[in-house]
């Protein structure tokens, strides 16, 4: 990954990871462990998976089962969750109440370790947007659905970068009409004509990360 020194917080040297680097690691996400670069520990709990490699980058992956959908995707309500030592900014927060209970299984699973920075796609995506606020560390997610309720910039919104096709309906879920938004900065990739295929797959969105990086029309890492 690409570290600049510029780029510091309070705990240090901040991470920056090429936009691609990140979408390539999304992809492999959804292959296992044995796909990705040597995993620290992985994260199986119920229908919750997630990768934390040895470089301390959690990689999380969207939805592969039912139980995603029941157990995260369709849980709307909204929900103030307070997770002690977590970070009161974040865990304070309104969130979607399926995607924050999402990731706070794979926050427990971590215990005390905490990671340096944070992939996710899809289901991941909302993930690391919750946990990139809570934890205060650069993340960027893949094909965002809009997990936060509450109005107001949280303190940590600024590490987490979303990437989302504007012909992805995902990336529109739960509607704004419910008051859900997208933590942190977003990018939105336009395609050009008919697209063939799956939007909201990793594979088109690595397609169309391409094109938009030959005309710069995308930012090329992470912070």
């Amino acid at each position: 990954w690409l570290i600049d020194p510029r780029a510091t917080t309070q705990e240090g040297t901040m991470r920056r990871m090429d936009l691609m680097e990140a979408a390539e690691l999304a992809k492999d996400s959804y292959k296992g462990g044995a796909r990705l670069p040597a995993v620290h520990t992985p994260v199986d709990v119920g229908h919750v998976e997630a990768f934390l490699l040895r470089d301390m980058t959690l990689v999380i992956p969207g939805s592969e089962s039912l139980h995603d959908y029941t157990r995260s995707n369709l849980v709307t309500t909204p929900a103030k969750l307070s997770w002690p030592g977590r970070g009161a900014a974040g865990a304070n927060a309104i969130w979607h109440r399926g995607f924050a209970n999402h990731a706070l299984v794979i926050a427990k699973a971590l215990g005390s370790l905490k990671p340096k920075f944070i992939v996710g796609h899809s289901l991941g995506a909302a993930a690391a947007q919750v946990l990139g606020c809570i934890w205060g560390v650069p993340a960027i997610a893949f094909a965002s659905p809009m997990p936060l309720k509450s109005a107001g910039r949280l303190a940590h919104e600024h590490m987490v970068l979303n990437v989302v096709r504007n012909d992805d309906f995902v990336c529109r879920v739960p509607p704004r009409s419910l008051g859900f938004r997208r933590a942190g900065n977003t990018e939105v990739m336009m395609p050009r004509g008919i697209n063939v295929g799956e939007d909201h797959s990793m594979k088109q969105y690595i397609k169309l990360l391409k094109v938009e990086r030959r005309d710069k029309t995308i930012v090329k890492s992470w912070p």
